[in-house]
Protein backbone atom coordinates (compact mmCIF):
# COMPACT_ATOMS: atom_id res chain seq x y z
CA UNK A 1 0.00 0.00 0.00
CA UNK A 2 1.46 3.37 -0.99
CA UNK A 3 1.91 6.17 1.61
CA UNK A 4 -0.71 8.65 1.87
CA UNK A 5 -1.05 11.79 -0.53
CA UNK A 6 -0.33 14.29 2.52
CA UNK A 7 3.09 12.48 3.22
CA UNK A 8 4.02 11.66 -0.59
CA UNK A 9 4.40 15.47 -1.47
CA UNK A 10 6.83 16.24 1.41
CA UNK A 11 8.67 13.13 0.69
CA UNK A 12 8.51 13.63 -3.44
CA UNK A 13 9.82 17.15 -3.04
CA UNK A 14 12.44 16.55 -0.46
CA UNK A 15 13.56 14.16 -2.98
CA UNK A 16 13.84 16.24 -5.37
CA UNK A 17 15.60 19.13 -3.96
CA UNK A 18 18.46 16.88 -2.31
CA UNK A 19 18.91 15.74 -6.39
CA UNK A 20 19.10 19.15 -7.37
CA UNK A 21 21.44 19.81 -4.55
CA UNK A 22 23.65 17.48 -5.80
CA UNK A 23 23.81 18.20 -9.21
CA UNK A 24 24.44 22.09 -8.30
CA UNK A 25 27.27 20.95 -6.04
CA UNK A 26 29.11 18.78 -8.73
CA UNK A 27 28.37 21.91 -11.39
CA UNK A 28 30.07 24.58 -8.84
CA UNK A 29 33.83 25.62 -10.35
CA UNK A 30 35.11 24.28 -7.38
CA UNK A 31 34.02 20.72 -8.70
CA UNK A 32 34.94 21.07 -12.35
CA UNK A 33 38.34 19.69 -12.00
CA UNK A 34 36.40 16.17 -11.53
CA UNK A 35 35.72 16.34 -15.02
CA UNK A 36 39.26 17.60 -16.59
CA UNK A 37 42.14 14.86 -17.78
CA UNK A 38 43.27 13.31 -21.12
CA UNK A 39 40.67 13.77 -23.90
CA UNK A 40 40.29 11.23 -26.39
CA UNK A 41 43.09 9.97 -28.98
CA UNK A 42 40.23 10.02 -31.43
CA UNK A 43 36.90 8.40 -33.02
CA UNK A 44 36.64 5.25 -33.95
CA UNK A 45 33.38 4.96 -35.31
CA UNK A 46 30.15 7.03 -36.07
CA UNK A 47 27.04 5.43 -35.34
CA UNK A 48 24.16 5.22 -37.25
CA UNK A 49 21.56 7.96 -36.94
CA UNK A 50 18.13 6.70 -37.52
CA UNK A 51 16.08 10.15 -37.67
CA UNK A 52 14.36 11.26 -40.66
CA UNK A 53 16.06 14.57 -42.55
CA UNK A 54 14.91 16.84 -44.72
CA UNK A 55 17.68 18.77 -46.34
CA UNK A 56 15.25 21.60 -47.01
CA UNK A 57 15.46 22.79 -43.42
CA UNK A 58 19.14 23.31 -43.79
CA UNK A 59 18.80 26.11 -46.13
CA UNK A 60 16.20 27.35 -43.27
CA UNK A 61 19.29 27.23 -40.61
CA UNK A 62 22.04 28.96 -42.77
CA UNK A 63 19.31 31.81 -43.26
CA UNK A 64 18.85 31.90 -39.73
CA UNK A 65 15.67 30.39 -39.42
CA UNK A 66 15.17 27.89 -36.29
CA UNK A 67 12.23 25.76 -36.03
CA UNK A 68 11.87 23.86 -32.82
CA UNK A 69 8.93 22.11 -30.83
CA UNK A 70 6.33 23.85 -32.55
CA UNK A 71 7.80 27.62 -32.39
CA UNK A 72 10.55 29.64 -34.30
CA UNK A 73 12.81 31.77 -33.85
CA UNK A 74 14.55 34.74 -36.71
CA UNK A 75 18.68 35.40 -35.54
CA UNK A 76 19.24 37.76 -37.92
CA UNK A 77 22.39 36.88 -38.82
CA UNK A 78 23.48 35.70 -34.98
CA UNK A 79 24.52 32.59 -33.67
CA UNK A 80 21.32 31.14 -32.62
CA UNK A 81 22.84 30.00 -29.19
CA UNK A 82 23.45 33.39 -28.32
CA UNK A 83 19.70 34.18 -28.60
CA UNK A 84 16.94 34.43 -25.89
CA UNK A 85 14.80 31.01 -26.79
CA UNK A 86 11.26 31.52 -26.76
CA UNK A 87 10.10 28.32 -24.69
CA UNK A 88 12.16 25.45 -22.58
CA UNK A 89 11.46 23.41 -24.97
CA UNK A 90 13.00 24.95 -28.07
CA UNK A 91 16.34 25.36 -25.78
CA UNK A 92 16.11 21.78 -25.00
CA UNK A 93 15.73 20.70 -28.61
CA UNK A 94 18.23 23.51 -30.07
CA UNK A 95 21.29 22.39 -27.44
CA UNK A 96 20.53 18.44 -28.38
CA UNK A 97 21.51 19.18 -31.42
CA UNK A 98 19.32 16.71 -32.66
CA UNK A 99 18.23 18.67 -35.88
CA UNK A 100 22.05 18.06 -37.30
CA UNK A 101 20.69 15.12 -39.07
CA UNK A 102 18.97 17.77 -41.57
CA UNK A 103 22.76 19.41 -42.11
CA UNK A 104 24.02 15.73 -42.65
CA UNK A 105 21.59 15.45 -45.30
CA UNK A 106 22.09 18.23 -47.18
CA UNK A 107 25.95 17.05 -47.42
CA UNK A 108 27.22 20.54 -49.27
CA UNK A 109 30.01 22.25 -48.80
CA UNK A 110 27.71 24.72 -46.78
CA UNK A 111 26.47 22.71 -44.78
CA UNK A 112 29.28 20.91 -43.32
CA UNK A 113 30.66 24.89 -42.68
CA UNK A 114 27.55 25.86 -41.08
CA UNK A 115 27.55 22.82 -38.92
CA UNK A 116 31.03 23.33 -37.87
CA UNK A 117 30.58 27.09 -37.32
CA UNK A 118 27.36 25.83 -34.66
CA UNK A 119 29.40 23.62 -32.91
CA UNK A 120 32.32 25.87 -32.39
CA UNK A 121 29.70 28.05 -30.79
CA UNK A 122 28.26 26.04 -28.48
CA UNK A 123 31.65 25.03 -27.55
CA UNK A 124 32.73 29.00 -27.16
CA UNK A 125 29.47 29.85 -25.40
CA UNK A 126 28.36 26.84 -23.55
CA UNK A 127 31.14 24.90 -23.22
CA UNK A 128 32.04 26.17 -19.81
CA UNK A 129 28.25 26.90 -18.49
CA UNK A 130 28.31 23.34 -16.61
CA UNK A 131 26.05 25.26 -13.89
CA UNK A 132 23.29 26.21 -17.00
CA UNK A 133 20.26 24.09 -18.70
CA UNK A 134 22.10 23.51 -21.44
CA UNK A 135 24.51 21.10 -19.14
CA UNK A 136 21.17 18.98 -18.13
CA UNK A 137 22.31 15.41 -18.31
CA UNK A 138 19.39 14.33 -20.27
CA UNK A 139 20.32 17.40 -22.99
CA UNK A 140 23.95 16.64 -22.74
CA UNK A 141 23.22 12.83 -23.65
CA UNK A 142 21.10 13.72 -26.36
CA UNK A 143 23.93 16.11 -27.43
CA UNK A 144 26.63 13.57 -27.51
CA UNK A 145 25.08 10.66 -29.25
CA UNK A 146 24.05 13.56 -32.08
CA UNK A 147 27.57 14.78 -32.08
CA UNK A 148 29.29 10.93 -32.46
CA UNK A 149 26.70 10.11 -35.27
CA UNK A 150 27.42 12.69 -37.26
CA UNK A 151 31.17 13.47 -36.41
CA UNK A 152 31.91 12.71 -40.47
CA UNK A 153 30.17 16.10 -41.51
CA UNK A 154 31.17 17.90 -38.69
CA UNK A 155 34.97 17.17 -38.94
CA UNK A 156 35.15 17.07 -42.47
CA UNK A 157 38.32 19.33 -43.76
CA UNK A 158 38.56 20.87 -40.22
CA UNK A 159 41.74 21.73 -38.99
CA UNK A 160 43.77 19.55 -36.45
CA UNK A 161 43.26 22.29 -33.96
CA UNK A 162 39.28 21.90 -34.41
CA UNK A 163 39.78 18.45 -34.14
CA UNK A 164 41.02 18.02 -30.50
CA UNK A 165 38.75 21.09 -29.48
CA UNK A 166 35.73 18.77 -30.70
CA UNK A 167 37.46 15.47 -29.28
CA UNK A 168 37.82 17.41 -25.99
CA UNK A 169 34.75 18.95 -25.72
CA UNK A 170 33.21 15.37 -25.92
CA UNK A 171 35.42 13.71 -23.63
CA UNK A 172 34.20 16.65 -21.22
CA UNK A 173 30.57 15.71 -21.48
CA UNK A 174 31.40 12.20 -21.03
CA UNK A 175 32.84 12.46 -17.73
CA UNK A 176 30.27 14.96 -16.69
CA UNK A 177 27.46 12.32 -17.65
CA UNK A 178 29.39 9.34 -15.51
CA UNK A 179 29.49 11.70 -12.49
CA UNK A 180 25.95 12.68 -12.67
CA UNK A 181 24.54 9.71 -13.78
CA UNK A 182 22.73 9.04 -10.38
CA UNK A 183 21.70 12.53 -10.16
CA UNK A 184 19.47 12.61 -13.64
CA UNK A 185 15.97 12.54 -13.15
CA UNK A 186 14.91 9.36 -13.26
CA UNK A 187 13.15 7.20 -16.18
CA UNK A 188 13.39 7.55 -19.41
CA UNK A 189 16.18 10.92 -19.02
CA UNK A 190 18.58 8.69 -16.97
CA UNK A 191 18.24 5.51 -19.54
CA UNK A 192 19.37 7.97 -21.74
CA UNK A 193 22.23 9.14 -20.59
CA UNK A 194 23.22 5.30 -19.86
CA UNK A 195 22.73 5.41 -23.75
CA UNK A 196 25.09 7.87 -24.17
CA UNK A 197 27.52 6.40 -21.89
CA UNK A 198 27.57 3.08 -23.91
CA UNK A 199 28.15 5.41 -27.07
CA UNK A 200 31.12 7.22 -26.05
CA UNK A 201 32.88 3.67 -24.60
CA UNK A 202 32.90 2.46 -28.24
CA UNK A 203 33.25 5.69 -30.39
CA UNK A 204 36.24 7.64 -28.13
CA UNK A 205 39.35 6.20 -28.59
CA UNK A 206 41.30 5.62 -25.68
CA UNK A 207 37.74 5.05 -23.56
CA UNK A 208 38.20 1.06 -24.47
CA UNK A 209 38.32 0.08 -20.96
CA UNK A 210 35.30 1.46 -20.11
CA UNK A 211 32.70 -0.71 -22.78
CA UNK A 212 32.26 -3.66 -20.29
CA UNK A 213 31.32 -1.28 -17.56
CA UNK A 214 28.86 0.85 -19.44
CA UNK A 215 26.90 -1.88 -21.07
CA UNK A 216 26.39 -3.44 -17.65
CA UNK A 217 24.90 0.33 -16.45
CA UNK A 218 22.89 0.14 -19.28
CA UNK A 219 21.77 -3.90 -18.58
CA UNK A 220 20.85 -2.13 -15.16
CA UNK A 221 18.92 1.11 -16.34
CA UNK A 222 16.95 -1.27 -18.85
CA UNK A 223 16.32 -3.84 -16.49
CA UNK A 224 14.67 -1.39 -14.22
CA UNK A 225 12.85 0.23 -16.68
CA UNK A 226 11.78 -1.45 -19.30
CA UNK A 227 8.63 -3.98 -18.57
CA UNK A 228 8.04 -7.24 -19.61
CA UNK A 229 6.03 -6.54 -21.99
CA UNK A 230 8.18 -4.14 -23.47
CA UNK A 231 6.34 -0.92 -21.81
CA UNK A 232 8.50 1.88 -20.41
CA UNK A 233 7.97 2.19 -16.59
CA UNK A 234 6.91 6.23 -17.67
CA UNK A 235 3.45 4.30 -19.31
CA UNK A 236 4.12 7.35 -22.02
CA UNK A 237 4.17 5.19 -25.43
CA UNK A 238 6.25 7.70 -27.20
CA UNK A 239 9.35 7.34 -24.58
CA UNK A 240 9.52 3.72 -26.56
CA UNK A 241 9.76 5.33 -29.99
CA UNK A 242 12.19 8.08 -28.86
CA UNK A 243 14.61 5.16 -26.84
CA UNK A 244 14.35 2.27 -30.01
CA UNK A 245 15.74 5.44 -32.43
CA UNK A 246 19.18 5.62 -30.25
CA UNK A 247 18.87 1.74 -28.73
CA UNK A 248 18.32 -0.22 -32.33
CA UNK A 249 22.03 1.91 -33.85
CA UNK A 250 23.52 0.59 -30.54
CA UNK A 251 23.37 -2.68 -31.35
CA UNK A 252 24.58 -2.31 -34.57
CA UNK A 253 27.50 0.24 -33.24
CA UNK A 254 28.66 -3.48 -30.51
CA UNK A 255 29.05 -5.29 -33.49
CA UNK A 256 31.11 -3.38 -35.69
CA UNK A 257 33.33 -2.87 -32.82
CA UNK A 258 33.33 -6.58 -32.38
CA UNK A 259 31.43 -6.48 -29.60
CA UNK A 260 28.65 -9.03 -28.61
CA UNK A 261 25.31 -6.52 -27.55
CA UNK A 262 24.15 -8.20 -24.37
CA UNK A 263 21.33 -10.69 -24.43
CA UNK A 264 19.84 -7.89 -22.03
CA UNK A 265 19.62 -5.41 -24.75
CA UNK A 266 18.60 -7.71 -27.44
CA UNK A 267 16.09 -8.53 -25.51
CA UNK A 268 14.83 -5.51 -24.16
CA UNK A 269 14.80 -3.91 -28.13
CA UNK A 270 12.92 -7.10 -29.21
CA UNK A 271 9.88 -6.25 -25.96
CA UNK A 272 10.21 -2.77 -27.17
CA UNK A 273 9.58 -3.62 -31.05
CA UNK A 274 6.22 -5.40 -29.67
CA UNK A 275 4.99 -2.78 -27.65
CA UNK A 276 5.46 -0.27 -30.08
CA UNK A 277 3.23 -1.75 -32.61
CA UNK A 278 0.67 -2.31 -29.45
CA UNK A 279 0.54 1.33 -28.98
CA UNK A 280 0.05 1.83 -32.77
CA UNK A 281 -3.20 3.00 -34.36
CA UNK A 282 -4.45 1.23 -37.75
CA UNK A 283 -4.08 5.40 -38.58
CA UNK A 284 0.13 5.13 -38.04
CA UNK A 285 -0.39 7.38 -34.75
CA UNK A 286 1.06 6.48 -31.37
CA UNK A 287 -1.86 5.92 -28.61
CA UNK A 288 -1.99 9.78 -26.82
CA UNK A 289 -1.44 8.33 -23.40
CA UNK A 290 0.20 9.52 -20.20
CA UNK A 291 2.33 12.25 -22.45
CA UNK A 292 2.27 11.63 -25.91
CA UNK A 293 1.31 14.16 -28.13
CA UNK A 294 1.73 14.67 -32.22
CA UNK A 295 3.58 11.31 -33.56
CA UNK A 296 6.11 11.55 -35.48
CA UNK A 297 5.10 9.54 -38.57
CA UNK A 298 7.83 9.06 -40.39
CA UNK A 299 10.09 8.53 -37.13
CA UNK A 300 7.89 5.79 -35.95
CA UNK A 301 7.47 4.51 -39.51
CA UNK A 302 11.42 4.10 -39.72
CA UNK A 303 11.73 2.22 -36.51
CA UNK A 304 9.04 -0.37 -37.43
CA UNK A 305 10.26 -1.15 -40.79
CA UNK A 306 13.24 -2.51 -38.80
CA UNK A 307 10.72 -4.99 -37.11
CA UNK A 308 11.51 -8.17 -38.66
CA UNK A 309 8.43 -9.65 -36.40
CA UNK A 310 5.10 -9.79 -38.29
CA UNK A 311 1.41 -10.92 -37.92
CA UNK A 312 -0.88 -9.17 -35.30
CA UNK A 313 0.59 -7.33 -32.49
CA UNK A 314 -0.22 -8.56 -28.86
CA UNK A 315 -4.05 -7.53 -27.56
CA UNK A 316 -2.78 -6.55 -23.86
CA UNK A 317 0.20 -5.02 -22.04
CA UNK A 318 -0.67 -6.33 -18.64
CA UNK A 319 2.58 -4.42 -16.77
CA UNK A 320 2.04 -0.97 -18.90
CA UNK A 321 -1.53 -1.40 -17.91
CA UNK A 322 -2.98 -1.39 -21.16
CA UNK A 323 -5.64 -3.29 -23.36
CA UNK A 324 -5.97 -3.66 -27.23
CA UNK A 325 -8.64 -4.64 -29.24
CA UNK A 326 -8.43 -5.07 -32.79
CA UNK A 327 -10.33 -6.36 -35.59
CA UNK A 328 -11.25 -5.66 -39.65
CA UNK A 329 -9.29 -2.50 -40.05
CA UNK A 330 -10.33 -1.22 -36.66
CA UNK A 331 -8.37 -0.58 -33.50
CA UNK A 332 -9.26 0.18 -29.66
CA UNK A 333 -6.29 1.24 -26.91
CA UNK A 334 -7.50 1.96 -23.56
CA UNK A 335 -5.79 2.75 -20.73
CA UNK A 336 -6.34 0.66 -17.64
CA UNK A 337 -3.52 1.08 -15.23
CA UNK A 338 -2.00 3.39 -12.93
CA UNK A 339 1.36 5.07 -12.53
CA UNK A 340 3.87 2.44 -11.69
CA UNK A 341 6.60 4.59 -10.20
CA UNK A 342 6.09 8.34 -8.99
CA UNK A 343 9.54 9.44 -9.95
CA UNK A 344 9.08 8.18 -13.51
CA UNK A 345 5.77 9.39 -14.27
CA UNK A 346 6.13 13.02 -14.59
CA UNK A 347 3.82 12.76 -17.57
CA UNK A 348 1.11 10.85 -16.11
CA UNK A 349 -2.33 12.16 -16.63
CA UNK A 350 -5.78 10.95 -14.70
CA UNK A 351 -7.39 9.46 -17.95
CA UNK A 352 -7.93 5.91 -16.54
CA UNK A 353 -10.00 3.50 -18.55
CA UNK A 354 -9.89 6.23 -21.07
CA UNK A 355 -9.94 4.93 -25.27
CA UNK A 356 -9.04 5.79 -28.61
CA UNK A 357 -10.91 4.27 -31.40
CA UNK A 358 -9.21 4.01 -35.25
CA UNK A 359 -10.33 3.06 -38.48
CA UNK A 360 -8.23 2.72 -41.53
CA UNK A 361 -6.47 6.12 -42.16
CA UNK A 362 -8.09 7.66 -39.79
CA UNK A 363 -8.30 8.10 -35.60
CA UNK A 364 -12.13 8.70 -35.00
CA UNK A 365 -11.96 9.14 -31.11
CA UNK A 366 -8.49 10.41 -29.04
CA UNK A 367 -7.38 11.87 -25.53
CA UNK A 368 -6.58 15.24 -26.20
CA UNK A 369 -2.77 14.64 -25.60
CA UNK A 370 0.07 17.20 -24.79
CA UNK A 371 1.48 20.16 -26.94
CA UNK A 372 5.19 20.33 -28.40
CA UNK A 373 5.97 23.43 -26.16
CA UNK A 374 4.43 25.09 -23.23
CA UNK A 375 4.12 22.06 -21.50
CA UNK A 376 3.85 23.54 -17.66
CA UNK A 377 1.23 26.33 -18.98
CA UNK A 378 -1.01 23.22 -20.44
CA UNK A 379 -0.31 20.65 -17.55
CA UNK A 380 -3.21 21.56 -15.72
CA UNK A 381 -5.42 20.81 -18.82
CA UNK A 382 -4.10 18.29 -20.23
CA UNK A 383 -3.51 16.23 -17.70
CA UNK A 384 -6.93 16.12 -16.39
CA UNK A 385 -9.65 13.67 -16.63
CA UNK A 386 -12.23 16.03 -18.19
CA UNK A 387 -9.20 15.80 -21.41
CA UNK A 388 -9.37 12.13 -21.86
CA UNK A 389 -12.40 10.23 -23.38
CA UNK A 390 -13.20 8.71 -20.53
CA UNK A 391 -16.26 8.95 -17.85
CA UNK A 392 -15.88 12.31 -15.34
CA UNK A 393 -18.22 13.13 -12.01
CA UNK A 394 -18.83 16.44 -11.21
CA UNK A 395 -15.71 17.85 -13.46
CA UNK A 396 -13.07 16.38 -11.31
CA UNK A 397 -10.34 14.16 -12.34
CA UNK A 398 -10.05 10.58 -10.79
CA UNK A 399 -6.83 11.10 -9.72
CA UNK A 400 -5.11 14.12 -7.46
CA UNK A 401 -2.61 16.44 -8.62
CA UNK A 402 -0.52 18.48 -6.10
CA UNK A 403 -0.04 22.42 -6.36
CA UNK A 404 -0.36 23.97 -9.61
CA UNK A 405 1.85 25.46 -12.40
CA UNK A 406 4.94 26.44 -10.19
CA UNK A 407 4.94 23.61 -8.06
CA UNK A 408 4.86 21.64 -11.82
CA UNK A 409 7.58 23.38 -13.08
CA UNK A 410 9.28 22.52 -9.87
CA UNK A 411 8.62 19.19 -10.18
CA UNK A 412 7.02 17.69 -13.11
CA UNK A 413 6.17 14.21 -11.04
CA UNK A 414 2.38 15.94 -9.39
CA UNK A 415 0.10 12.89 -9.87
CA UNK A 416 0.10 12.03 -6.03
CA UNK A 417 -3.01 10.11 -5.49
CA UNK A 418 -4.26 8.27 -8.77
CA UNK A 419 -7.05 5.74 -8.15
CA UNK A 420 -6.61 3.22 -5.30
CA UNK A 421 -8.04 0.12 -7.49
CA UNK A 422 -7.92 -0.61 -11.32
CA UNK A 423 -8.99 -3.99 -11.86
CA UNK A 424 -9.13 -5.04 -15.52
CA UNK A 425 -10.53 -7.86 -17.26
CA UNK A 426 -10.73 -10.07 -20.54
CA UNK A 427 -13.95 -11.63 -20.98
CA UNK A 428 -13.49 -12.71 -24.59
CA UNK A 429 -10.65 -12.08 -27.51
CA UNK A 430 -12.47 -8.77 -28.23
CA UNK A 431 -14.70 -7.70 -25.30
CA UNK A 432 -12.78 -6.50 -21.60
CA UNK A 433 -14.08 -5.02 -18.20
CA UNK A 434 -12.33 -2.61 -16.19
CA UNK A 435 -12.55 -0.74 -13.48
CA UNK A 436 -11.07 2.30 -10.97
CA UNK A 437 -11.72 3.36 -7.67
CA UNK A 438 -10.37 7.04 -8.12
CA UNK A 439 -14.16 8.37 -7.43
CA UNK A 440 -15.24 6.24 -4.62
CA UNK A 441 -13.42 8.21 -1.69
CA UNK A 442 -15.43 11.51 -2.45
CA UNK A 443 -18.59 10.87 -4.33
CA UNK A 444 -19.11 7.00 -2.89
CA UNK A 445 -19.10 5.41 -6.92
CA UNK A 446 -16.74 2.88 -8.81
CA UNK A 447 -16.52 3.25 -12.41
CA UNK A 448 -16.64 0.72 -14.64
CA UNK A 449 -16.22 0.23 -18.24
CA UNK A 450 -17.11 -2.63 -20.81
CA UNK A 451 -16.12 -2.48 -24.19
CA UNK A 452 -16.54 -4.64 -27.20
CA UNK A 453 -15.08 -5.03 -30.82
CA UNK A 454 -17.08 -6.91 -33.23
CA UNK A 455 -15.75 -9.69 -35.19
CA UNK A 456 -15.79 -7.53 -38.15
CA UNK A 457 -14.72 -4.33 -36.69
CA UNK A 458 -18.07 -2.84 -37.68
CA UNK A 459 -19.25 -1.99 -34.43
CA UNK A 460 -17.79 -0.90 -30.71
CA UNK A 461 -20.46 -0.96 -27.84
CA UNK A 462 -19.56 0.36 -24.72
CA UNK A 463 -21.02 0.00 -21.70
CA UNK A 464 -20.15 2.67 -18.62
CA UNK A 465 -21.37 1.50 -14.86
CA UNK A 466 -21.63 3.77 -11.77
CA UNK A 467 -21.61 1.40 -8.86
CA UNK A 468 -21.95 2.14 -5.23
CA UNK A 469 -24.40 2.13 -2.78
CA UNK A 470 -28.25 2.59 -4.46
CA UNK A 471 -29.43 5.01 -1.57
CA UNK A 472 -26.63 7.29 -1.33
CA UNK A 473 -25.86 7.46 -4.97
CA UNK A 474 -30.01 8.68 -5.00
CA UNK A 475 -30.03 10.73 -2.03
CA UNK A 476 -27.41 13.08 -3.16
CA UNK A 477 -27.14 12.48 -7.11
CA UNK A 478 -23.50 14.11 -8.60
CA UNK A 479 -23.73 15.47 -12.21
CA UNK A 480 -21.66 12.96 -14.78
CA UNK A 481 -20.32 13.48 -18.13
CA UNK A 482 -19.05 10.98 -20.31
CA UNK A 483 -16.79 12.30 -23.24
CA UNK A 484 -15.11 11.09 -26.43
CA UNK A 485 -12.92 13.63 -27.65
CA UNK A 486 -12.93 14.08 -31.53
CA UNK A 487 -9.58 14.67 -33.32
CA UNK A 488 -9.37 18.35 -35.41
CA UNK A 489 -9.87 15.72 -38.92
CA UNK A 490 -13.13 14.43 -38.21
CA UNK A 491 -16.70 16.04 -38.41
CA UNK A 492 -19.69 15.67 -36.60
CA UNK A 493 -23.26 16.12 -36.93
CA UNK A 494 -26.52 15.03 -35.65
CA UNK A 495 -28.74 12.93 -37.14
CA UNK A 496 -32.38 14.00 -37.52
CA UNK A 497 -32.92 10.81 -34.22
CA UNK A 498 -31.37 13.42 -32.00
CA UNK A 499 -29.76 10.18 -30.15
CA UNK A 500 -26.92 9.90 -33.11
CA UNK A 501 -24.58 11.65 -34.00
CA UNK A 502 -22.75 11.01 -37.70
CA UNK A 503 -18.95 11.00 -37.43
CA UNK A 504 -16.95 11.77 -41.07
CA UNK A 505 -12.96 12.14 -41.92
CA UNK A 506 -13.32 13.75 -45.03
CA UNK A 507 -10.44 13.06 -47.85
CA UNK A 508 -9.04 14.97 -51.05
CA UNK A 509 -9.38 18.64 -51.29
CA UNK A 510 -10.78 20.82 -48.36
CA UNK A 511 -14.33 20.62 -49.00
CA UNK A 512 -14.88 17.48 -50.91
CA UNK A 513 -18.22 15.79 -49.75
CA UNK A 514 -16.32 12.10 -50.44
CA UNK A 515 -16.02 9.81 -47.28
CA UNK A 516 -12.95 8.15 -46.44
CA UNK A 517 -14.81 6.51 -43.53
CA UNK A 518 -17.85 7.15 -41.06
CA UNK A 519 -19.38 5.69 -38.31
CA UNK A 520 -22.50 6.45 -36.61
CA UNK A 521 -22.37 7.38 -32.68
CA UNK A 522 -25.74 6.13 -30.72
CA UNK A 523 -26.68 6.16 -27.06
CA UNK A 524 -30.34 7.21 -25.57
CA UNK A 525 -29.19 6.29 -22.11
CA UNK A 526 -28.68 9.36 -21.03
CA UNK A 527 -28.57 13.24 -23.04
CA UNK A 528 -25.85 13.69 -25.70
CA UNK A 529 -24.44 17.06 -26.98
CA UNK A 530 -22.06 18.43 -29.32
CA UNK A 531 -19.47 20.61 -27.38
CA UNK A 532 -15.86 22.30 -28.10
CA UNK A 533 -12.81 20.60 -27.32
CA UNK A 534 -9.21 21.02 -27.52
CA UNK A 535 -6.20 18.96 -29.29
CA UNK A 536 -3.60 19.74 -27.51
CA UNK A 537 -1.18 17.30 -29.55
CA UNK A 538 -0.01 18.63 -33.19
CA UNK A 539 2.52 21.60 -34.22
CA UNK A 540 1.86 25.07 -33.35
CA UNK A 541 -0.49 25.97 -30.66
CA UNK A 542 -3.68 23.82 -29.50
CA UNK A 543 -6.17 24.06 -31.77
CA UNK A 544 -9.76 23.80 -31.12
CA UNK A 545 -11.76 20.60 -32.51
CA UNK A 546 -15.74 18.80 -30.68
CA UNK A 547 -16.20 16.12 -28.66
CA UNK A 548 -19.48 14.03 -27.91
CA UNK A 549 -20.92 13.73 -24.24
CA UNK A 550 -23.18 12.23 -23.18
CA UNK A 551 -24.56 13.78 -19.63
CA UNK A 552 -26.37 11.76 -16.70
CA UNK A 553 -25.94 11.83 -12.85
CA UNK A 554 -24.54 9.17 -10.52
CA UNK A 555 -28.37 8.11 -10.24
CA UNK A 556 -28.02 6.40 -12.79
CA UNK A 557 -26.64 2.09 -12.99
CA UNK A 558 -25.32 2.32 -16.46
CA UNK A 559 -25.35 3.99 -19.75
CA UNK A 560 -24.81 2.01 -22.84
CA UNK A 561 -23.77 3.45 -26.21
CA UNK A 562 -22.56 2.09 -29.83
CA UNK A 563 -20.05 3.60 -32.68
CA UNK A 564 -21.06 1.84 -35.50
CA UNK A 565 -19.12 1.87 -39.03
CA UNK A 566 -20.95 2.97 -41.83
CA UNK A 567 -20.64 2.01 -45.42
CA UNK A 568 -18.13 3.70 -47.03
CA UNK A 569 -18.13 6.36 -49.62
CA UNK A 570 -21.58 6.10 -48.88
CA UNK A 571 -22.85 10.01 -48.19
CA UNK A 572 -25.97 10.25 -45.72
CA UNK A 573 -29.42 10.65 -47.32
CA UNK A 574 -32.35 11.62 -46.00
CA UNK A 575 -33.83 7.96 -45.89
CA UNK A 576 -30.07 6.73 -43.72
CA UNK A 577 -31.35 9.75 -41.28
CA UNK A 578 -35.17 8.18 -40.56
CA UNK A 579 -33.63 4.53 -40.45
CA UNK A 580 -31.43 6.03 -37.24
CA UNK A 581 -34.76 7.23 -35.50
CA UNK A 582 -35.68 3.16 -35.24
CA UNK A 583 -32.38 2.57 -33.53
CA UNK A 584 -33.39 1.88 -29.40
CA UNK A 585 -30.69 1.97 -26.62
CA UNK A 586 -29.51 -1.46 -28.09
CA UNK A 587 -26.29 -2.82 -28.54
CA UNK A 588 -25.26 -3.90 -32.20
CA UNK A 589 -23.92 -7.56 -33.69
CA UNK A 590 -21.41 -8.20 -36.58
CA UNK A 591 -24.48 -7.65 -39.05
CA UNK A 592 -25.80 -4.77 -37.82
CA UNK A 593 -28.76 -5.83 -35.88
CA UNK A 594 -29.71 -4.75 -32.58
CA UNK A 595 -29.51 -7.06 -29.11
CA UNK A 596 -31.17 -6.40 -25.93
Amino acid sequence: MGLPGFIILPVRAARELWRRGQRRARTNPLYAWRYTGTSADGLTMAPQHLRPADDRLAHDYYSGIYDFAGQSLTTGGKSPFAANPPSPEWFAHLHSFRWLNHLHAANTNLAQAHSNALVADWISLWGGELSSRAWRSEIVAARQISWLAHAPLLMRNTSDETYQIFLKSLTRQMRVMQHNMRYTRDGAPRLLVAIALAYSSLCLKGREKTIRPMAQTLDREITRQILPDGGHISRNPVVLLELLTDLMPLRQAYARQGHSPSPILLSAIDQMMAALRFFTHSSGQLAQFNGTGETPRTLLATILRHNEERGHPQSSAPQSGYERLAAGNTVVLMDVGKPLSPGTSEQALAGTLSFELSSGAHRFIANCGVPETLVDDYAPFTRATAAHSTLVVNDASSGRFAGGRALHRFMPATLIAPPDMVTSTRTEPLSLTASHTGYQPVYGVTHERSLTLTENGSALNGIDRMIGDPSQRSASPHNVAIRFHLPADISASFLSSGHSILLAALKGDKGSEKEADAWTFTCVDGEIALEESMQFSGPGQPRKTRQIVIYTTTRTDEVRWTFMRRPPHRKPQRKAAQEDEALPNLLVNDDGDTLP
